[in-house]
């Protein structure tokens, strides 16, 4: 695992996170906010919330 450490000022923060995201693939983007939306939402530890869920192919190129 390859841990990159960036020394900034508060205000290039954004800027950082552009970029990061900028690099990333279409598909890495996608798993990400699936990721954040899993964390955020508990689906598996909420019983009363019904997840639905359609699922699309993505034309990644």
């Amino acid at each position: 695992m390859e841990k990159i450490v960036r020394i900034g000022k508060i205000e290039n923060q954004d800027d950082f996170r552009r970029d990061d995201i900028r690099k990333m693939s279409p598909a890495s983007r996608v798993n990400m906010m699936l990721k954040m939306q899993y964390d955020f939402f508990k689906w598996n530890t909420n019983p009363k919330m019904e997840r639905i869920v359609t699922i699309k192919k993505m034309d990644c190129r």
